[in-house]
């Protein structure tokens, strides 16, 4: 999504291995009893060193799936959807003020991650049971609540389990959700509306594709430019996030002008980050352009504002497009702290002649 902040890469240890804690078998006897009460006090001797190596845990327990954090980070980089599964992590470094939330890191890539401060320190062994996954520049980004009461047993999987292997990954199966339907134009997502492009003041050409959303969901998407010869002259990505009967668009860059380019197109629907947040959280109560400058009023409508909620804008020349901003308002209303406060974003756009913009939210 343009104009996101990139993360800082992450790089930790991944080695975190921990204790095995089984429960010691009683060596059988192969001599038969010679009278009832020797039988019974054998058999309670066997009773008591079993339970006295059984993990003392209160209340009802639950199976620990993965023992440390490498054997997690496996079944992620696997394709393994890992949602409500035990893990066991020692926390080797925290980040209480990342751009993700407070920061736990337990290995190399992988990031435990909650919207508030949690009472844990560096070095702590956690047990936790995972809400969700989400990759993020190369990263797996962690939401969980803790399950003190997993136990470890001998279906437990440690990194000591995972077979060596050089051979990739087979790429998980699609679901109906993700797979596109129809066209890229029209398809159970979202229509096109309205398309514009133009070759920007660098010589730059952009490519504008206003949509109607069809359902609440996350789309990416790519562009090709091809030249008459057929080789590739250009890239351009985008990736927005739709809710259901509101506009929305794709904006493509292109370092040069690809006008009499042959341009393909092709559209992927995802389920939405564990990052997206609430919809229509903000809405946009006065705009007051002043020459080069615009000032926002924003009032937000939700309770909670997601870190990366962001207002886009298509810029109007009469009926057409003619240019684009955006913004997060994390960065631009910081104001905005709670249900019905507001907060003013004071925008200048330069080498852009409009008369009139179209607000849009993105969570």
């Amino acid at each position: 999504m343009k104009n996101i902040k990139k993360l800082t890469a992450i790089a930790a240890a991944l080695c975190v291995l921990l204790s095995a804690c089984g429960t010691a078998g009683t060596e059988q006897s192969s001599e038969k009893m010679t009278n009832a009460a020797t039988s019974g006090t054998a058999a309670e001797t066997a009773e008591t060193s079993e339970k006295a190596d059984e993990p003392e845990v209160s209340g009802e327990t639950l199976h620990l799936d993965y023992g440390d954090a490498a054997s997690l980070a496996a079944a992620l980089n696997a394709g393994e959807d890992v949602t409500g599964k035990t893990v066991r992590f020692t926390v080797e470094e925290i980040h209480p003020d990342s751009a993700v939330g407070f920061n736990l890191w337990a290995g190399e890539h992988l990031n435990f991650v909650t919207p508030d401060e949690q009472d844990v320190h560096e070095g702590d062994v956690l047990t936790v049971k995972v809400i969700g996954a989400e990759t993020l520049l190369d990263s797996w980004i962690i939401s969980y609540e803790f399950a003190e009461n997993a136990v470890e047993d001998k279906n437990t999987i440690t990194a000591e389990d995972i077979p060596e292997t050089s051979e990739e990954p087979e790429e998980p199966e699609q679901t109906e959700e993700q797979i596109t339907e129809d066209t890229y134009e029209h398809n159970a997502y979202y229509d096109i509306v309205e398309t514009s492009s133009w070759v920007n003041s660098i010589g730059s050409t952009v490519i504008v594709h206003k949509v109607m959303a069809k359902q609440d969901v996350t789309v990416s998407s790519t562009v090709l430019a091809y030249s008459e010869d057929g080789s590739v002259i250009g890239k351009s990505t985008d990736n927005i996030t739709l809710t259901a009967g509101q506009p929305n668009y794709f904006n493509y860059h292109f370092s040069e002008d690809i006008s009499n380019a042959e341009l393909k197109t092709n559209a992927q629907a995802e389920k939405d980050s564990i990052l997206t947040g609430e919809r229509n959280a903000v809405e946009l109560v006065q705009c007051d352009i002043a020459d080069k400058e615009v000032f926002l009023t924003f009032k937000q409508t939700a309770e909670k504002l997601s870190s990366f909620a962001k207002f886009k804008l298509l810029l109007y020349s009469g009926d057409n497009i003619v240019g684009t901003e955006d913004g997060f308002f994390s960065i631009y209303a910081g104001n905005l702290s709670g249900k019905d406060t507001t907060d003013v974003a004071d925008l200048r756009i330069y080498g852009t002649d409009f008369d009139r913009l179209e607000y849009i939210f993105e969570p």
